[in-house]
Protein backbone atom coordinates (compact mmCIF):
# COMPACT_ATOMS: atom_id res chain seq x y z
CA UNK A 1 0.00 0.00 0.00
CA UNK A 2 2.67 2.10 0.75
CA UNK A 3 4.48 1.86 -2.11
CA UNK A 4 1.40 2.47 -4.66
CA UNK A 5 0.78 5.98 -2.42
CA UNK A 6 4.25 6.63 -3.68
CA UNK A 7 4.29 5.85 -7.04
CA UNK A 8 0.27 8.20 -6.81
CA UNK A 9 2.71 11.30 -5.14
CA UNK A 10 5.35 10.73 -7.25
CA UNK A 11 3.22 10.98 -10.66
CA UNK A 12 1.05 13.96 -9.38
CA UNK A 13 4.15 15.82 -8.44
CA UNK A 14 5.73 15.16 -12.22
CA UNK A 15 2.02 15.92 -13.22
CA UNK A 16 2.18 19.46 -11.33
CA UNK A 17 5.37 19.94 -13.16
CA UNK A 18 4.35 19.27 -16.49
CA UNK A 19 1.07 21.61 -16.32
CA UNK A 20 3.75 24.25 -14.92
CA UNK A 21 6.07 23.52 -17.63
CA UNK A 22 3.27 23.77 -20.24
CA UNK A 23 1.52 26.90 -19.07
CA UNK A 24 5.01 28.71 -20.58
CA UNK A 25 4.86 26.93 -23.56
CA UNK A 26 5.02 28.44 -26.99
CA UNK A 27 3.11 26.69 -29.83
CA UNK A 28 3.17 23.08 -27.95
CA UNK A 29 7.16 23.47 -27.18
CA UNK A 30 8.66 22.79 -23.94
CA UNK A 31 10.27 26.94 -22.57
CA UNK A 32 14.00 25.78 -22.19
CA UNK A 33 13.45 25.39 -18.17
CA UNK A 34 10.58 22.99 -19.07
CA UNK A 35 12.79 19.86 -19.03
CA UNK A 36 14.95 20.81 -16.14
CA UNK A 37 12.02 22.30 -14.13
CA UNK A 38 10.71 18.21 -14.57
CA UNK A 39 14.06 16.49 -14.04
CA UNK A 40 14.24 18.32 -10.86
CA UNK A 41 10.57 17.82 -9.78
CA UNK A 42 11.22 13.97 -9.92
CA UNK A 43 14.24 13.83 -7.79
CA UNK A 44 12.68 15.86 -5.30
CA UNK A 45 9.31 13.87 -5.65
CA UNK A 46 11.14 10.50 -5.49
CA UNK A 47 13.25 11.87 -2.15
CA UNK A 48 10.11 13.00 -0.35
CA UNK A 49 8.36 9.93 -1.14
CA UNK A 50 10.92 7.66 0.63
CA UNK A 51 10.66 10.00 3.58
CA UNK A 52 6.84 10.07 3.59
CA UNK A 53 5.98 6.42 2.60
CA UNK A 54 9.00 4.51 3.75
CA UNK A 55 9.46 6.11 7.53
CA UNK A 56 12.78 5.38 9.64
CA UNK A 57 11.20 6.35 13.10
CA UNK A 58 13.25 6.07 16.36
CA UNK A 59 11.23 2.84 16.83
CA UNK A 60 13.29 1.15 13.55
CA UNK A 61 16.31 1.84 15.53
CA UNK A 62 15.14 0.57 18.37
CA UNK A 63 15.26 -3.48 19.05
CA UNK A 64 11.97 -5.35 19.33
CA UNK A 65 12.84 -5.69 23.03
CA UNK A 66 13.27 -2.22 23.61
CA UNK A 67 10.06 -1.31 21.89
CA UNK A 68 7.89 -3.89 23.51
CA UNK A 69 9.55 -2.64 27.19
CA UNK A 70 8.79 1.36 26.25
CA UNK A 71 5.08 0.41 24.99
CA UNK A 72 4.57 -1.48 28.81
CA UNK A 73 5.80 1.24 30.49
CA UNK A 74 3.73 3.45 28.46
CA UNK A 75 0.38 1.00 29.31
CA UNK A 76 -0.22 1.10 25.64
CA UNK A 77 0.76 -2.81 25.26
CA UNK A 78 -2.46 -4.90 25.01
CA UNK A 79 -1.61 -9.05 25.64
CA UNK A 80 -4.20 -11.82 24.48
CA UNK A 81 -3.14 -15.42 25.32
CA UNK A 82 -4.66 -17.77 22.68
CA UNK A 83 -4.98 -21.88 22.43
CA UNK A 84 -5.76 -22.96 18.94
CA UNK A 85 -7.14 -26.59 17.98
CA UNK A 86 -6.32 -26.27 14.00
CA UNK A 87 -5.72 -23.66 11.38
CA UNK A 88 -6.17 -22.93 7.79
CA UNK A 89 -5.20 -20.47 5.51
CA UNK A 90 -6.42 -18.35 2.74
CA UNK A 91 -4.08 -17.38 -0.55
CA UNK A 92 -3.36 -13.88 -0.53
CA UNK A 93 -5.28 -11.39 -3.09
CA UNK A 94 -2.65 -9.26 -4.12
CA UNK A 95 0.17 -8.79 -0.99
CA UNK A 96 -1.89 -7.63 2.02
CA UNK A 97 -0.37 -10.52 3.73
CA UNK A 98 -1.25 -13.92 5.68
CA UNK A 99 -4.55 -14.73 6.01
CA UNK A 100 -5.34 -17.70 9.02
CA UNK A 101 -8.46 -18.71 10.36
CA UNK A 102 -7.87 -20.85 13.80
CA UNK A 103 -10.03 -22.78 16.06
CA UNK A 104 -9.66 -21.55 19.14
CA UNK A 105 -10.05 -23.87 22.51
CA UNK A 106 -13.13 -22.01 23.78
CA UNK A 107 -15.14 -22.71 20.09
CA UNK A 108 -14.31 -19.04 18.54
CA UNK A 109 -12.80 -18.72 15.49
CA UNK A 110 -9.61 -16.16 15.70
CA UNK A 111 -8.69 -14.23 12.14
CA UNK A 112 -5.17 -12.83 11.98
CA UNK A 113 -4.17 -11.41 8.90
CA UNK A 114 -1.53 -8.74 7.76
CA UNK A 115 2.14 -8.56 6.41
CA UNK A 116 3.71 -8.99 10.12
CA UNK A 117 2.97 -12.89 10.05
CA UNK A 118 5.33 -13.25 7.31
CA UNK A 119 7.99 -12.63 9.94
CA UNK A 120 6.61 -15.94 11.93
CA UNK A 121 6.28 -18.49 9.37
CA UNK A 122 8.97 -20.97 8.37
CA UNK A 123 11.78 -21.76 10.28
CA UNK A 124 13.14 -19.23 12.73
CA UNK A 125 16.45 -18.39 14.39
CA UNK A 126 17.39 -20.18 18.06
CA UNK A 127 14.56 -23.11 17.10
CA UNK A 128 11.92 -20.68 17.76
CA UNK A 129 8.47 -22.45 16.99
CA UNK A 130 6.64 -21.21 13.75
CA UNK A 131 3.21 -20.03 13.72
CA UNK A 132 0.39 -20.78 13.65
CA UNK A 133 0.71 -22.82 17.19
CA UNK A 134 -1.16 -24.19 19.44
CA UNK A 135 -0.48 -21.60 22.00
CA UNK A 136 0.38 -18.17 21.74
CA UNK A 137 0.27 -14.84 22.92
CA UNK A 138 -0.46 -11.76 20.60
CA UNK A 139 1.42 -8.52 22.03
CA UNK A 140 -0.56 -5.65 20.43
CA UNK A 141 -0.17 -1.55 20.89
CA UNK A 142 -3.40 -0.85 22.38
CA UNK A 143 -4.49 1.88 19.63
CA UNK A 144 -2.28 0.37 16.70
CA UNK A 145 -0.83 -2.75 15.25
CA UNK A 146 0.02 -6.60 16.24
CA UNK A 147 4.24 -5.96 18.09
CA UNK A 148 4.34 -9.46 18.64
CA UNK A 149 3.51 -13.00 18.55
CA UNK A 150 4.81 -15.23 21.38
CA UNK A 151 4.69 -18.78 20.11
CA UNK A 152 4.43 -21.70 22.39
CA UNK A 153 2.62 -25.27 22.57
CA UNK A 154 3.50 -27.41 19.23
CA UNK A 155 3.63 -26.25 15.58
CA UNK A 156 0.23 -26.91 13.91
CA UNK A 157 -0.37 -28.00 10.69
CA UNK A 158 -1.93 -25.11 8.07
CA UNK A 159 -5.23 -28.10 6.96
CA UNK A 160 -5.04 -26.46 4.20
CA UNK A 161 -4.50 -23.14 1.42
CA UNK A 162 -8.47 -21.60 0.42
CA UNK A 163 -9.17 -19.46 -2.41
CA UNK A 164 -8.21 -15.64 -1.74
CA UNK A 165 -10.79 -13.60 -0.98
CA UNK A 166 -12.18 -11.53 -3.97
CA UNK A 167 -12.25 -7.46 -4.59
CA UNK A 168 -16.23 -8.20 -3.68
CA UNK A 169 -15.56 -9.91 -0.55
CA UNK A 170 -13.19 -6.84 0.02
CA UNK A 171 -16.04 -4.05 -0.88
CA UNK A 172 -18.62 -5.95 0.94
CA UNK A 173 -16.26 -5.85 3.92
CA UNK A 174 -16.60 -9.69 4.11
CA UNK A 175 -13.38 -10.24 5.36
CA UNK A 176 -12.98 -10.03 9.04
CA UNK A 177 -10.92 -7.51 10.93
CA UNK A 178 -7.33 -8.18 12.02
CA UNK A 179 -7.96 -9.85 15.19
CA UNK A 180 -11.48 -10.83 15.36
CA UNK A 181 -13.00 -13.87 17.06
CA UNK A 182 -15.78 -14.76 15.28
CA UNK A 183 -18.88 -16.86 17.17
CA UNK A 184 -21.80 -17.02 14.71
CA UNK A 185 -19.88 -19.96 12.64
CA UNK A 186 -18.51 -22.50 13.70
CA UNK A 187 -14.86 -23.41 11.94
CA UNK A 188 -15.63 -26.10 9.91
CA UNK A 189 -18.36 -23.95 8.71
CA UNK A 190 -16.06 -20.86 7.73
CA UNK A 191 -13.72 -23.53 5.66
CA UNK A 192 -16.15 -25.06 3.80
CA UNK A 193 -17.45 -21.66 3.13
CA UNK A 194 -13.68 -20.41 1.91
CA UNK A 195 -13.47 -23.99 0.31
CA UNK A 196 -16.19 -23.55 -2.22
CA UNK A 197 -15.52 -20.48 -3.25
CA UNK A 198 -13.00 -22.27 -5.35
CA UNK A 199 -15.64 -24.35 -7.12
CA UNK A 200 -17.94 -20.95 -7.74
CA UNK A 201 -15.18 -19.60 -9.84
CA UNK A 202 -14.25 -22.41 -11.47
Amino acid sequence: MRALLAGIFVFAMLLVAVTIAGTGSKNGDLPWWGLPLIFIALIVSIVAALSLFNKRSRRSRQSPEEYIAELRGKGLLVSEEMEARRAFEVEEFEDEGSHFFMELVDGGVLFLTGQYLYDYRGPRKGGELSFPCSEFTILRHKKEHVVDIVCGGHTLPTECVAPPFSEKDFEREAVPEDGQVIRDRSYDEIKQERLSSRAKRA
